[in-house]
């Protein structure tokens, strides 16, 4: 397998577990130094960029990462649209299940831990436990199908930007 090939490979391995929160919605608070900084529904998240880490016999021991990601209302200006370099996993839960005729094994609870030491916790929207969170999600979700084109737009003109941010990350 050549580099290319394992980054790709990592690359889908990380988006794939990112799949419930982008499929059925999720809420992320962010802690700095203990205290709340941000809470916020999300829209989507997109891995960017990865960094694998190897020991010197070439054991691949971990993989640092760059994640886009949205909150709902984005498409009001560039302030809700962030990227992180994620430099700890702590998986609390998943979910392996069936989604378009694939087997999908996601996050439900996770905290990524970013390279300046804020916890990101992110859980899936529980429709039965926060109706209201998620009754917020679908309306932003006919929302934004009922505006695709733009939407298409925005999210190409984001993932472009957001790109280059990763891209020029030291």
């Amino acid at each position: 397998m050549t580099m290319k090939d394992f980054i790709e490979q990592e690359k889908r391995r990380l988006q794939e577990a990112l799949h419930w929160f982008n499929n059925r919605g999720s809420r992320m608070t962010v802690r700095e130094s203990g205290d709340l900084f941000l809470d916020a529904l999300v829209d989507s998240f997109t891995v960017t960029r990865i960094a694998p880490h190897f020991d010197t016999a070439g054991n691949h021991l971990r993989t640092d990462f760059w994640l886009l990601w949205k909150a709902l209302g984005y498409d009001e200006g560039f302030q809700h649209a962030h990227t992180v370099k994620v430099v700890d996993i702590r998986i609390e839960d998943t979910l392996t299940a069936e989604h378009d005729g694939k087997e999908v094994e996601g996050w439900l609870i996770v905290e990524l831990t970013d390279d300046l030491g804020r916890i990101h916790h992110v859980e899936m929207i529980e429709p039965v436990s926060e109706p209201e969170l998620a009754a917020d999600w679908q309306r932003w979700i006919a929302y934004r199908q009922k505006s695709a084109e733009r939407f298409h737009r925005i999210d190409a003109q984001l993932l472009a930007e957001h790109l280059r941010i990763a891209e020029d990350w030291s």
